[in-house]
């Protein structure tokens, strides 16, 4: 058994939807977050940027003796997992793999829509992780490079949803019945998003990374002995 905190790191507050699923799933661990509010949004920086951003909050996390490390990101789970993880002894869970095992097992029409920051979406890690669960799903796959600054400046309503329409626009005639919300962000924006998509299925990783979090935690024994829960959010 492990009494260590859990580390979660995000580019600003997307990261929260997480850190409270992780909160409701397991009410005995303690965990430490941090959002990287300065330097958000990272979906419009360079990969080499954003691995550099996400390895000073790790550094963070590991300095607060963390036991596992939560990427509460999807673009720093695309750009920075692969690399980071070859650096650091404590394992790293991503929220990618969690939103496209959802989706791949979803869909009925095979048709799919990924919603997400430009480098998530350059990176094609979505696409991949769903072709790698079933070849025979067709993906779309589209930048919104608005939505995350849209939510970490809470606007009110009207406000939202024009942005959201304007930035779903492209998805307009596509038949899919599946969207995947492939930034921890938008999930705080899904009231817009289904005004203007009408009746087509969610998902995001957030409550399956608090599944397989505790999965892994039973796994290794790492859950926590005590039930003096703490919480320390950083931006």
């Amino acid at each position: 058994m492990d009494n260590r905190p859990i580390g979660l790191l995000d580019s600003g507050l997307g990261g929260l939807s997480i850190a409270k699923k992780v909160i409701e799933k397991l009410p005995n661990e303690s965990t430490v977050f941090i959002g990287d509010n300065a330097h958000m949004p990272y979906g419009n920086r360079t990969k080499e940027d954003i691995i550099n951003l996400t390895r000073r909050s790790v550094k963070f996390l590991l300095n607060n003796d963390v036991k596992l490390v939560i990427f509460a990101c999807n673009t720093a789970t695309a750009a920075a997992m692969g690399t980071i993880e070859k650096e650091i002894e404590p394992q790293i869970i991503g929220v990618i793999q969690s939103g496209a095992l959802a989706a791949s097992r979803t869909t009925k029409n095979k048709k799919v829509a990924v919603v997400a920051t430009s480098v998530t979406v350059g990176s094609h890690a979505y696409e991949k992780e769903i072709h790698f669960r079933d070849p025979e799903i067709e993906v779309t796959e589209l930048a919104t490079p608005k939505l995350a600054p849209l939510v970490e400046a809470q606007e009110e309503h009207a406000t939202n949803l024009k942005v959201v329409k304007e930035s779903l626009a492209p998805l307009k005639g596509k038949d899919f019945d599946t969207l995947v919300l492939g930034c921890t962000h938008y999930p705080l924006i899904e009231q817009e998003i289904k005004e203007i998509l009408g009746e087509v299925l969610f998902f995001n990783g957030s409550p399956r990374v608090a599944l397989h979090l505790k999965e892994i935690l039973k796994e290794k024994q790492l859950l926590s002995t005590e039930n003096n829960m703490n919480i320390t959010f950083i931006d």
